[in-house]
């Protein structure tokens, strides 16, 4: 019996700490909801570079790789494209895309800083 005892007290006493610390819910409130979360695209690839052409409906971004020539490549931008900054000529962005049978899509673009953040 006093095995029994001794080994229910610490389990209890864990059990009071855990319900102490646990918040109580109130009576009438309703339970907190969750912020909407921006779930990112899903894509294949990335191309990054900056803007040398924009339309509506598609843009084309130019990436230069030390050692090899410079490479351009045009994607489409749907409704669905999610764009995180303004697009312009020269802009630095970082386009997320698939490949289908009409193309690169875009999936999302995210445009770059243009300056690097200031040394500390």
């Amino acid at each position: 019996m006093i095995q029994i005892v001794r080994l229910s007290i610490p389990s209890l006493l864990a059990l009071a700490v855990i319900l102490w610390a646990a918040p109580m819910p109130q009576e009438g409130s309703t339970p907190p909801t969750q912020p909407a979360q921006k779930t990112e695209p899903k894509y294949d690839d990335t191309f990054s570079g900056p803007i040398v052409e924009i339309s509506q409906n598609r843009i084309t971004v130019s990436r230069s790789i030390l050692g090899k020539p410079a490479e351009r490549r045009s994607f489409w931008i749907k409704p669905d494209t999610r764009v995180e900054g303004k697009l312009k000529v020269r802009v630095r962005v970082t386009v997320g895309f698939v490949t289908t049978d009409e193309g690169d899509i875009a999936r999302l673009i995210v445009v770059r800083a243009s300056t690097p953040p200031p040394k500390k």
